[in-house]
């Protein structure tokens, strides 16, 4: 498995557009900005102006970065395992923690609870651990890859070079609707990842 393919699973076209067109409409609206300096304009829409620029381009720009880099450290640390163990390929569910936001108008905070989100993933299950490589929603519009998330099987030494790594050894895992369900501790918001049923047999805590 080569660079281009991890990122290719876990990365969806569809963000690559939304990349590429974050960035072109920053370009667009710098050159509206720049074209018009000479013109007396309000200072709300000089600032308005400069904000959408640094969001458009930073944003989607930091993503790229971060999600290239990650991908060839990945490759890096489990390469051998890319190539000595089964490596799968299919969609799990994430669901995020709960948040809380002030209800317009009053004094009082709703706790929202989000919906599961689908999302690919490239899973590797050995006698010590289970690996899940996989990428979120980041602002709305762009996917941003994390770091692996390493669930550590009971009773199991576990030694591994990749320090940058989530390793996981106090999870939970149960069943429900045909899915099996991983609870831990919050990792990057996430509450609790759900997985297709039968995948993973041997995996316990």
């Amino acid at each position: 498995m080569y660079y281009s393919e991890i990122n290719r699973h876990i990365i969806n076209k569809k963000y690559f557009w939304n990349y590429s067109i974050s960035i072109v409409t920053s370009l667009v609206l710098g050159y509206l900005y720049f074209d018009s300096i000479n013109i007396s304009v309000a200072f709300f829409r000089n600032m308005l102006f400069l904000v959408s620029i640094f969001w458009l381009l930073t944003v989607p720009i930091g993503c790229i970065l971060t999600n290239i880099y990650r991908c060839q450290t990945f490759l890096k640390f489990y390469n051998n395992f890319l190539r000595g163990y089964d490596v799968q390929f299919f969609k799990i569910a994430i669901e995020k923690e709960d948040y809380k936001m002030q209800v317009f108008y009053t004094s009082h905070n709703a706790t929202i609870r989000p919906f599961p989100k689908s999302t690919n993933a490239i899973c590797i299950e050995t006698d010590d651990f289970l690996l899940l490589f996989l990428s979120i929603k980041y602002s709305g519009i762009f996917q941003l890859v994390l770091k692996p998330f390493i669930f550590v099987k009971t009773n199991k030494e576990f030694h591994l070079k990749d320090k940058n790594a989530n390793i996981i050894q106090d999870f939970k895992m149960t069943e429900i609707k045909q899915n099996r369900i991983i609870i831990f501790p919050n990792k990057d918001g996430i509450k609790r990842l759900m997985i297709p049923a039968g995948v993973f047999q041997n995996l316990t805590n």
